[in-house]
């Protein structure tokens, strides 16, 4: 995997729908040359899919993450086990059995349910319980686990919407001409409400990417910070430095003090010149560098199965603000 290679993932990450005309002129290579690199990348596991969905803004989901150390015999057990929830979207893992799970929570109130199912499955005696801010700004290219565009209100979904999404859910990529013979419509009609829900942002466009089979390091940092540092400040000095091309920073409301730094690599020197220059920061309290080697990603949700139901009125998504405990 080249530059070309991680710049057209980072493209498809942000759009999968992104014409290969697009994805050329922006590459600025032939157009048989996009479908050659993105074919090798799907044949070598590099690009697992691409999704469709409901967004976690238009829904008034509400993402968190629960951390820790599993006491897990088995990890493919556990992955298959902590799948069996409608709740869950991802698992990695990471060196010395360390789990993060994100999942969708309909309400605040069944964060203690959640976390309760995520201890118990993992056996993780400690976990730690993080619900995500999605409006910090620390996410420039990657619009996972619900860090896309927000609104106050949404225009409600209608049920050609839902047939729409529900005919490119497995395939982001399906083309206009293919979705709109499956359902009966003209393609102009399907532009029109692919063209709405993608500006709107009620429609959730995804690529699963596995960039360690491309040869590519995954790590995840935690950025404990010191006492009335602002965390926001802080996220955006680590990513200006630019040590790596493909990064982002989450955050969670509940967790003031913690930023986790997502990064990939093939340089090792990058990755501790990260570390030391992180470690030095005068906001940084304190520093551990996770390296994550497997991720599994769930398309079994209860807000996959949304498309399948009647719309409700979106409420605005601050109806639903506050804190969660642990």
């Amino acid at each position: 995997m080249d530059d070309t290679d991680r710049k057209l993932l980072i493209l498809i990450g942000e759009n999968p729908r992104f014409h290969f005309r697009e994805l050329a002129q922006t590459l600025r290579i032939s157009r048989q040359a996009v479908h050659h690199r993105l074919k090798v990348l799907m044949k070598a596991g590099i690009v697992r899919g691409h999704y469709a969905g409901v967004s976690v803004a238009y829904s008034n989901a509400i993402p968190v993450a629960v951390c820790g150390r599993s006491r897990t015999a088995s990890i493919d057990e556990t992955l298959d086990e902590l799948g069996g929830s409608e709740l869950v979207r991802r698992v990695v893992v990471a060196g010395g059995n360390h789990l993060y799970v994100i999942g969708y929570l309909r309400e605040i109130s069944e964060l203690d349910r959640f976390a309760e199912f995520v201890r118990r499955t993992a056996e993780m005696p400690d976990p730690l319980v993080g619900i995500y801010c999605l409006d910090d700004g620390l996410m420039p290219h990657y619009f996972v686990d619900g860090s896309a565009r927000d609104r106050d209100d949404y225009r409600a979904l209608t049920p050609l919407d839902l047939k729409i999404i529900a005919a490119i859910k497995d395939d982001a990529r399906k083309p206009i001409a293919e979705v709109a013979q499956s359902i009966g419509v003209s393609n102009k009609i399907v532009r029109r409400h692919l063209t709405s829900m993608i500006s709107e942002g009620s429609l959730e466009l995804q690529t699963v990417v596995d960039l360690g089979s491309g040869g590519d390091l995954f790590f995840i940092m935690h950025v404990q910070l010191e006492n009335g540092a602002d965390k926001r400040a802080v996220g955006r000095r680590l990513l200006s430095r630019d040590y790596f091309r493909d990064q982002y920073i989450r955050t969670f409301s509940n967790i003031p003090g913690l930023l986790m730094w997502v990064f990939w690599s093939q340089d090792i020197n990058h990755v501790r010149t990260a570390l030391n220059e992180t470690e030095e920061d005068a906001d940084v309290r304190s520093v551990t560098l996770n390296f994550a080697y497997l991720e599994r990603v769930y398309h079994t949700t209860w807000l996959d199965k949304m498309p399948g139901i009647p719309p409700k009125k979106p409420m605005p998504r601050k109806a639903k603000s506050g804190s969660g405990k642990r």
